[in-house]
C-alpha cells in the first residue's frame, strides 16, 4: 500500500538527514549564518501596518465609496471622540471650550481639533427650538426674573438665604413659582451635602431658567489625531496627551471625561492585548515546555525541537519582510499559527527517532529510517497546509491573504528546519548520550484505547449520529459582526462607544451620503426621511433655523425681563455673622412651612437637614469664615456669567448659511461643492437586525453612501466569503492532491471525513455554547484545518506503511505525536480563554474544542475506517 512516490521521497529524505547528520558543525554554522542574516533583515524591513482599514481591499465597493467620501472630509476620518458629561452645564461647557484649546496647543498629536458646539451654536441655541418650546421657556423667564433682580441688588450669601426664606414663606401649591422654588431648594441641598463632605460642587443656574431638572450635560469633541501606524498602538501619543490635558483641567464638579472612537479602541484594544498576551506567552511557553518535555522524554529532543521551531519562524518572519514588508493586525498573528503547526514537523520526526532508537538502532541508522518513515508525510502535510493557507491569497480580506501567504510558506520553512537543523542539532556532540535506547521496553506512554479498532462499525454509527446532529445546528451558526463584542466589555472605550452607538443623535455608526449640490441634498434628505429605519437626516440647512422672525421678537421679549448687564451684581461685604443670621432665618422658614406637596415637603426637609447639618459644622471655628466664602462662591460664583450668557442667548443675531462657523461648514460643504448628507438610524445598531435593517434600506436610495455600520456589515460579509472560497478552494486542492499521490479514494476520505466530522462538532459547539465565530476568533478555521489535516495524513500514512493486518495503529509513535502536538497547541492557545479581551477569549475556547474534537475524530473515526477496510481486505483474502 506504500506508493512508489512516498518511497522515493522517503529515501531521498534519509540520504538528505544522513549528510547532515555526517557534518552537523557545518549545517550549524551556515544555520547560525543566515538566521543572523534574516534576523537582521526582519530589524530591518519588517515594519508594522496596524492601519484597520487595510485588512480588505480598496477595491471592494463599499471601500471605494469610503475613499471618496473621505477625499471630500479628510478631517472627518479617524477621528477620536472626547465626551465629556457632568451634572452642572455651565461646568461642562467650560471644561469641553478649555480641553480643546489645549488641544490645539499640541499640533504634533493632532492634526484637528474640532468641538461641535461652539460659542456660535451656544448664543443661538434657542432659536433651534420650536416656537411653543420657546414661549414657554420665555414664560419661566419672567416668572425667575424677581428672584434675579433681588440678587442682582444683593448677590451674596446672605441675599440668596434672605431670597429664599422669603419664597419659601409666600409658597403658594397653585403658584408656578413654588414649582421653580422647589427645584433651586433641591439643588442648595445637593451643594451643602457636598461640601460637607469635602466635594466640589456649583449651582447651575442654567436648570432653574429651564424650570426642570436637567439630563447630565453632554458635550461631544471630535479631535483627529497624527497616527503612526508603524506601532500597533497607533494613536499613543494622541490619547497619552489627552489624557494628561484632561487631568490638567482638574477637579470638576462630577465632570467625566471620556474617549472613544476607531482609534481610541483600537488603542485601548492592542495595549490590552499586548499585556494579556505576554501573560499568556509565557504561560504558554511552560506548558509547552513542560509537555514537550513529557511527551519526548530527552532534554535533547525538546532543545532540538525548540531550536528547529525558532530558526524556521526568524526565516518565516524574514520572507514576510521581502515578500509584503510589514504585518498588519492580522498577519501578526503568524507566529502563533506558526508555533502550533510547525511543532507537529519536530514532535513527529523525534518520536519516530525515538521509537527507532528504543528498536536497537544506532542514533544515525535511527534518524535515517525516521526520516524515511515519517519524511513523506511531512512533505505532504507542509503541502497541504500550505495551501489551506495560500487559498486565502486571492481573497478581499487581505489581512487574511498575507496572513495566508505568510504561514503557507513558513509551513516549508519548518519542514526544511525539521529535516536539516534538527538532525543536526541531534547529532552534535555525543548523539548517544542525548537519548537512551530504552531497549526491550515498551515506552512509559501506554497506548491509547483501541475501542475504534475492535469495534470500529459501532464508532461509525455513532460519528455518523452525532454528525447529523451537529448538521442540525448549521442554520444557527451565527458569525457576530459587532466589532464591540469582541473587545474588553470593562474598557472605557467600549462602555462609551457603545452608549453614543445606542443613541441616535449622536452615533457614530451613522451614515453619510455626497450630493451634488445642495438642491440634490436636500431631494436626497426628503427621500431619506420616508425610511422606517432612518431617524433623521442633517445637511448644512438643517442649521439654519426655522421661524427666525417669530423666534427672535419672543426673545426679544423675554430679554426685558432679565438684569442689564452681569456686572450689576453687587457682592458687598458682608460680615460673617450677618451670613449665618441669613442661614438660620432660611432654616427657620422651612422648619415654619409644610412645603406644596408630599415629595415637596420631603425636598424641604432635606434642605432644612443639610442647613442645620453645615452651621453645626461651620457656624463656628477657624474654618467657619473660609467656609462661608467656599459656599458663597458655589451658590453665586457662576451668576454673573450665567446672567452674561442669558443675556446672550435671548439676543441672537440671526442665522444664516454664509454666517455659519468655518469648522460646521468644512464638515457639511465639499471644497468641489458636494455636499454632506448626514442619516442617522431611528434604532440602536448595536443590534445586528437593526444595522442591517439600516444599511441596507439607506443603500437602496443612496447606493454610494459610506460610513462605519457600512464598513461592519461589508466585513462580515467579506469574512465570511472569504472563508467559503479558501476552505472549498482548499478542500478541493488537498484532496486532489491526496487521490493523485495515493492513488485511491479511500485514503483521502479517511483524512476528509474525520475533519468534516470535527468541523461540525466545532460549529455545534459554538452554536450550543452561545461562542459565535467573529472578527477576532476565524484565524483559528485555518489553524484547525491545518491541524486536523495533518493529524490525518499522518495516521494515514502509519496505516499505509504499516499494511494490511497490523492493529496497533493507536499504540505507535505517529498516535502519541498527534497526541502531543494537540496538547502542545492548546497549550499554546488555552489560556487565551481566561482573556478578559472577549475576542481572545473566543479565539482560546473555540480553539481549545476545535482541536480536542479533530484529535479524537482522527483517534476515533479514522482508526475505525482503517480497521473496518482491513477487516474487508481480510475477508476478501480468506
Amino acid at each position: 500500500m506504500h506508493g512508489r512516490l512516498e518511497a522515493w521521497i522517503g529515501g531521498a529524505l534519509a540520504r538528505w538527514v544522513a549528510i547532515v547528520a555526517s557534518r552537523p558543525g557545518a549545517v550549524l554554522l551556515a544555520t547560525a549564518a543566515a538566521t543572523a542574516g534574516a534576523a537582521t533583515l526582519v530589524v530591518s524591513q519588517l515594519g508594522v501596518n496596524a492601519n484597520p482599514e487595510a485588512m480588505f481591499s480598496d477595491d471592494l465597493p463599499h471601500r471605494a465609496a469610503e475613499i471618496e467620501f473621505y477625499r471630500a472630509f479628510p478631517m472627518l476620518h479617524e477621528n477620536v471622540l472626547i465626551v465629556l458629561d457632568g451634572g452642572d452645564p455651565d461646568s461642562v461647557r467650560r471644561a469641553a471650550g478649555a480641553l480643546a484649546d489645549r488641544l490645539r496647543a499640541h499640533p504634533n498629536a493632532f492634526r484637528d481639533v474640532y468641538l461641535p458646539r461652539d460659542s456660535f451654536l451656544d448664543e443661538r441655541a434657542l432659536l433651534y427650538l420650536e416656537v411653543e418650546a420657546l414661549e414657554d421657556l420665555a414664560d419661566r423667564v419672567a416668572r425667575f426674573a424677581p428672584y434675579l433682580s433681588s440678587l442682582v441688588a444683593d448677590g451674596t450669601l446672605r441675599g440668596f438665604a434672605r431670597l429664599l426664606a422669603r419664597g419659601v414663606r409666600a409658597a403658594d401649591d397653585a403658584d408656578p413659582k413654588t414649582a421653580d422654588l422647589d427645584l433651586v431648594l433641591e439643588r442648595v441641598a445637593g451643594v451643602l451635602a457636598a461640601r460637607r463632605a469635602s466635594a466640589d460642587a456649583e449651582l447651575s443656574w442654567s436648570e432653574f431658567v429651564a424650570g426642570r431638572a436637567l439630563e447630565r450635560e453632554q458635550r461631544l469633541l471630535l479631535v483627529q489625531p497624527v497616527l503612526d501606524f508603524q506601532d500597533l498602538t497607533a494613536a499613543r501619543t494622541a490619547m497619552e496627551t489627552i489624557r494628561s490635558e484632561a487631568e490638567a483641567l482638574g477637579p470638576g464638579t462630577d465632570l467625566r471625561v471620556r474617549v472613544t472612537g476607531d482609534m481610541a479602541l483600537a488603542f485601548e484594544e492592542m495595549s490590552l492585548v499586548r499585556r494579556q498576551a505576554a501573560t499568556a506567552g509565557v504561560a504558554s511557553l511552560v506548558l509547552v515546555g513542560a509537555i514537550l518535555g513529557f511527551g519526548l522524554r530527552s532534554i535533547r529532543l525538546v532543545a532540538a525541537t525548540l531550536v528547529s521551531l525558532g530558526v524556521g519562524l526568524v526565516w518565516t518572519a524574514a520572507f514576510a519582510a521581502v515578500a509584503i514588508g510589514h504585518l498588519s493586525i492580522i498577519s501578526v498573528a503568524f507566529a502563533v499559527l506558526f508555533i502550533g503547526l510547525a511543532v507537529d514537523f519536530g514532535i513527529h520526526t523525534c518520536l519516530r527517532y525515538r521509537e527507532r532508537l528504543e528498536a536497537g538502532l544506532p542514533h544515525g541508522a535511527a534518524l535515517e529510517d525516521a526520516a524515511r518513515d515519517v519524511g513523506s508525510s511531512l512533505v505532504l502535510c507542509a503541502i497541504t497546509t500550505a495551501v489551506g493557507f495560500y487559498a486565502f491569497v486571492p481573497t478581499d480580506y487581505d489581512g487574511v491573504a498575507e496572513l495566508g501567504l505568510i504561514s503557507g510558506t513558513g509551513m516549508f520553512a519548518s519542514l526544511f528546519c525539521s529535516l536539516t537543523v534538527l538532525p543536526a542539532v541531534l547529532s552534535s556532540g555525543r548523539p548517544s548520550h542525548w537519548v537512551a535506547p530504552n531497549r526491550g521496553r515498551r515506552p512509559r506512554v501506554d497506548g491509547l484505547p483501541t475501542l475504534p479498532l475492535r469495534h470500529p462499525r459501532r464508532v461509525l454509527v455513532v460519528a455518523f449520529a452525532a454528525g447529523v446532529g451537529a448538521l442540525a445546528t448549521l442554520p444557527y451558526v451565527a458569525f457576530d459582526q459587532n466589532p464591540l463584542r469582541v473587545r474588553d466589555p470593562a474598557a472605557e472605550s467600549v462602555q462609551t462607544f457603545g452608549d453614543l452607538v445606542r443613541s441616535s443623535e449622536v452615533n457614530p455608526w451613522s451614515l453619510n451620503a455626497l450630493a451634488r449640490d445642495a438642491e440634490s441634498a436636500e431631494r436626497l434628505a426628503r427621500e431619506l426621511d420616508r425610511l422606517e429605519a432612518v431617524g433623521r437626516t442633517v445637511t448644512l440647512r438643517d442649521y439654519v433655523p426655522k421661524d427666525q422672525a417669530a423666534k427672535l421678537e419672543i426673545l426679544r421679549d423675554a430679554a426685558l425681563f432679565l438684569p442689564e448687564t452681569a456686572q450689576a451684581v453687587a457682592r458687598p461685604e458682608v460680615p460673617a455673622e450677618e451670613q449665618l443670621a441669613a442661614l438660620r432665618e432660611l432654616a427657620a422658614a422651612l422648619a415654619e412651612t409644610s412645603g406644596s406637596g408630599a415629595a415637596e415637603r420631603t425636598r424641604w426637609d432635606s434642605l432644612r437637614g443639610e442647613l442645620d447639618a453645615w452651621l453645626a459644622a461651620f457656624a463656628t471655628g477657624d474654618q467657619g469664615a473660609e467656609e462661608i466664602a467656599a459656599l458663597e462662591r458655589a451658590l453665586l460664583g457662576t451668576l454673573p456669567a450665567a446672567l452674561e450668557r442669558w443675556g446672550r442667548a435671548l439676543a441672537p443675531d440671526p442665522v444664516a448659511l454664509d454666517r455659519l462657523p468655518e469648522g460646521l461648514v468644512r464638515r457639511s460643504l465639499a471644497p468641489d461643492g458636494r455636499v454632506r448628507v448626514r442619516i442617522l438610524p431611528s434604532e440602536d445598531l448595536s443590534r445586528d437586525a437593526a444595522l442591517v435593517a439600516f444599511v441596507t434600506a439607506v443603500r437602496d436610495v443612496a447606493p454610494a453612501a459610506a460610513g462605519t455600520a457600512i464598513g461592519i456589515y461589508e466585513a462580515r460579509r467579506a469574512v465570511v466569503r472569504a472563508l467559503q472560497q479558501a476552505f472549498a478552494a482548499a478542500a478541493l486542492v488537498i484532496g486532489v492532491l491526496l487521490l493523485l499521490i495515493w492513488r485511491n479514494w479511500a485514503d483521502p476520505l479517511f483524512v476528509l471525513v474525520p475533519l468534516g466530522l470535527a468541523a461540525l462538532g466545532t460549529a455545534a459547539v459554538s452554536v450550543l455554547a452561545q461562542v459565535p465565530f467573529n472578527f477576532a476568533n476565524v484565524i483559528v478555521l485555518p489553524l484547525l484545518l491545518g491541524i486536523g489535516v495533518d493529524s490525518g495524513i499522518h495516521l494515514v500514512h502509519r496505516a499505509r506503511i504499516s499494511g494490511v493486518g497490523d492493529p496497533n495503529l493507536l499504540e505507535t509513535s505517529t498516535a502519541r505525536a498527534v497526541v502531543l502536538s494537540a496538547l502542545t497547541t492548546v497549550a499554546s492557545f488555552g489560556s487565551l480563554a481566561f482573556a478578559s479581551h472577549r475576542g481572545m477569549a473566543s479565539l482560546g475556547q473555540l480553539l481549545a474544542v476545535g482541536v480536542a474534537l479533530t484529535i479524537v475524530s482522527n483517534l476515533v473515526v479514522l482508526p475505525a475506517l482503517v480497521a473496518l477496510r482491513q477487516r474487508r481486505s481480510e475477508a476478501a483474502r480468506g
